[in-house]
């Protein structure tokens, strides 16, 4: 397939096929400031990102090796339709559904109510709507996710680290070396044990930064059912 252009980012896209278990599939290749290579699933179908100077012969050989896992993320992508943003809506929120009620205010604002969040604004348009749910999202997460890590740090014999809210669509958190935490705000429409898992997860990270067996040892002192934990997480998505 040709290029079909530019990114948002002006990143440099381009369609292409490959033939995975029998089955022919399209994706997108986009070349970007990335050192690795990257694979978002969504609804829509398969990004593979590549650093800018990566040679495309040995896509297909990588995507090849991850046919299982691309085809199951894939089906399952698309099992889920694309949310509406209406009222009346299903919105996850711990693990749990509310309705979300849409109301004609003025100015902006996202609260939750008694079995529904109830969303007010000045135009009841999907994007909007949907921007408003988000940025509620992102300030209950910053408390919810603060609230966790100071109860699983002691346990732990850690200093609070500087938390981040993340937006990210491939993981669900990450730390580095500096003592940052980065927790995705889509946590908070899973149940509360799946968020202390992740948070249990990023903060053994900041004694053990690998996945060693010492690692898995030190999420176990503090959330020993995490193996289970675990296999729930991968059941979910992040779009």
């Amino acid at each position: 397939m040709g290029a079909r252009g530019n990114g948002e980012n002006g990143e440099a896209l381009k369609e292409k096929t490959v033939n995975l278990s029998g089955r022919e599939m399209r994706y997108v290749l986009k070349r970007s400031s990335r050192r690795t290579v990257g694979l978002r699933i969504t609804p829509g179908g398969l990004t593979v990102s590549i650093p800018l100077r990566m040679p495309e012969y040995g896509i297909d050989d990588i995507l090849k090796a991850k046919a299982g896992w691309i085809l199951k993320k894939l089906d399952e992508a698309r099992s889920h339709p694309p949310r509406q943003w209406a009222d009346g809506e299903a919105i996850p929120y711990l693990g749990k559904p509310h309705a979300l009620r849409i109301v004609h205010a003025a100015r902006t604002r996202a609260d939750m109510k008694e079995g529904f969040l109830e969303v007010a604004l000045p135009e009841a348009r999907p994007e909007k709507i949907e921007a408003a749910v988000v940025g509620w999202y992102k300030r209950q997460a910053l408390d919810c996710f603060a609230e966790r890590i100071a109860h699983y740090c002691p346990k732990l014999g850690l200093q609070l680290p500087r938390l981040h809210i993340s937006s990210a669509r491939t993981r669900w958190g990450s730390c580095n070396s500096k003592g940052e935490v980065r927790l995705n705000w889509r946590l908070m429409r899973l149940p509360i044990e799946l968020v202390d898992y992740v948070v249990a997860h990023e903060l053994s990270h900041l004694i053990e930064m690998n996945h060693s067996p010492a690692f898995w040892k030190t999420v176990e002192s503090i959330y020993p059912a995490y193996r289970t934990a675990r296999m729930a997480l991968r059941r979910d998505s992040l779009w």
